[in-house]
């Protein structure tokens, strides 16, 4: 059972609480509801279940399910655009080889190092929260 103090994001009710009349009370399993109200606490309703990637506020009273906003979005972005590039650096090795012998780069690494940069440039309008990776070339 979650409980809000003032308004507070849920939690376990703690196992020391003060009451109005400045006395505490300890053993949370012996709180009377009358002392858990004078404590200032709130039973809450439970965590509604989330599909990803909605994410999951307490707004004060009640919970509140939303989609990821401007700024989830982004920094999701930026992960994506991290891991691209730390892929791609990964196998510039096979790019220099290549070149360094005279040699031609296979196409499957061609194809999967492009797949990388669509990614990173968000090409074909990807969903920041399904990306699916390019497997990489044997």
């Amino acid at each position: 059972m979650l409980y809000s103090y003032n308004g507070g994001y849920p939690q376990v009710i703690p196992n020391r609480i003060r009451l109005s009349n400045g006395l505490t009370r300890t053993d949370r399993i012996t709180y009377t509801p009358e002392e858990i109200a004078d404590a200032g606490y709130v039973e809450v309703a439970d965590q509604p279940s989330v599909s990803y990637p909605n994410r999951l506020d307490w707004d004060g009273t009640d919970w509140v399910v939303r989609e990821p906003n401007a700024i989830e979005i982004e920094i999701q972005w930026d992960s994506i655009k991290k891991e691209c590039q730390k892929l791609l650096f990964e196998t510039d090795y096979k790019v220099i080889k290549a070149y360094e012998l005279g040699e031609t780069l296979s196409q499957a690494w061609i194809d999967y190092r492009q797949s990388l940069r669509d990614i990173y440039n968000n090409v074909n309008n990807i969903d920041p929260w399904n990306v699916v990776w390019p497997d990489i070339p044997v």
